[in-house]
């Protein structure tokens, strides 16, 4: 495993069948099966699924 969080939230979504892609020059902004997100967006979606571990609140 990476210790870069995002690598492993985003090969965590792409194991479940989600499309995953840096939106280009940004890597703050990422294209989920055609839903443009945020970092902070990604992580997220990946905790709400069980994914990766998240913060008990998710804002």
């Amino acid at each position: 495993m990476s210790d870069d969080p995002f690598h492993e939230a985003v090969e965590a979504l792409r194991a479940i069948g989600l499309y995953v892609e840096p939106t280009g020059d940004d890597l703050s902004l990422w294209l989920v099966n055609g839903e443009e997100m945020t970092d902070t967006g990604l992580m997220k979606l990946a905790a709400l699924l069980g994914l990766v571990p998240g913060s008990a609140i998710i804002q």
